[in-house]
């Protein structure tokens, strides 16, 4: 994921182990694992879910980052 967040310069990437903080998994309605999501001025723009195609998210990030 640091690898394809590395073109996205503006994007900070934060990881929550909801083992570690329970609370978060109910907070982001992410009730299996991995889950990413992508927030924009307090709002969620894009969210995955359990099987992420890493090519396609990518791609979805891009398009999101061009158009802000």
């Amino acid at each position: 994921m640091e690898d394809i967040l590395k073109e996205f310069s503006r994007i900070k990437l934060a990881t929550i182990n909801a083992e570690e903080v329970p609370e978060i998994a109910g907070y982001l309605m992410a009730f299996t694992v991995p889950v990413l999501v992508l927030y924009y001025d307090g709002k969620e723009v894009l969210r995955e879910a359990r099987i992420v195609h890493l090519e396609k998210f990518q791609e979805d990030i891009k398009r999101i980052y061009e158009s802000i």
